[in-house]
């Protein structure tokens, strides 16, 4: 037989306390010899914990998904972003693929996000800025995501009298760095320089053919 110890201040006469089902030797009755009211208390004790926790992670959810949006919010006020862009950034902060998409969506209705808005500014700025080549800008606008129609109807704006000028002025304001090259290092220099900004054979020619002859 099993002694039972019970606290000083107990009486183990008086006590409600039932001794363990496995101290006492005796079946653990069923459901049915729980007091009614005590299985009441359990449901809603229980019942009113789930909805606190649901609940809880609802307010997370919301809070993460409202900062995450006026941190893009702040970004696409310093950085040009396309959708694409957008949406790897959102991946990389661990927002649930159906967030992500809301938001992205909700930006494109603001018109916080238009890439071809996008593609057309960043023609005018590597062109007439940086003084890009129309396959170079084609390539750098696809590999931010945005798509080819909006690259190409982007890059209309540039025709090829526009191509070869921009490559002349480049040519004409390199030359100026040769005075002391002779014709054929300063024009196999002018060749590789606007090469490497992706201007077709014919452009290069006539661009160095005009900058050589500005040395005379």
């Amino acid at each position: 037989m099993t002694n039972v110890t019970f606290l000083p201040w107990v009486d183990p006469e008086s006590s409600h306390i039932a001794a363990s089902p496995e101290i006492s030797g005796e079946a653990v009755g069923d459901a049915a010899e729980v007091p009614a009211g005590v299985q009441r208390l359990s449901r809603v004790m229980f019942t009113e914990v789930e909805d606190v926790v649901e609940d809880e992670e609802e307010s997370v959810a919301a809070l993460d998904l409202d900062a995450l949006e006026q941190t893009l919010l702040r970004k696409l006020h310093t950085h040009d972003m396309s959708v694409h862009e957008v949406m790897t950034w959102l991946r990389s902060k661990d927002a649930a693929e159906g967030d992500a998409a809301e938001l992205v969506a909700k930006f494109e209705r603001l018109n916080y996000l238009n890439d071809e808005r996008l593609a057309r500014e960043l023609v005018s700025r590597l062109s007439e800025r940086k003084g890009k080549s129309k396959s170079v800008i084609a390539r750098e606008l696809r590999q931010r995501g945005i798509s080819s129609s909006a690259v190409d109807e982007a890059l209309e704006a540039i025709d090829d009298d526009d191509e070869l000028s921009k490559a002349t002025e480049l040519a004409l304001q390199r030359v100026r760095q040769f005075s002391k090259l002779d014709d054929a290092t300063a024009e196999r220099r002018l060749v590789g320089f606007l090469s490497r900004r992706g201007y077709s054979g014919q452009t290069v020619r006539e661009a160095c053919r005009e900058a050589l002859a500005s040395r005379n």
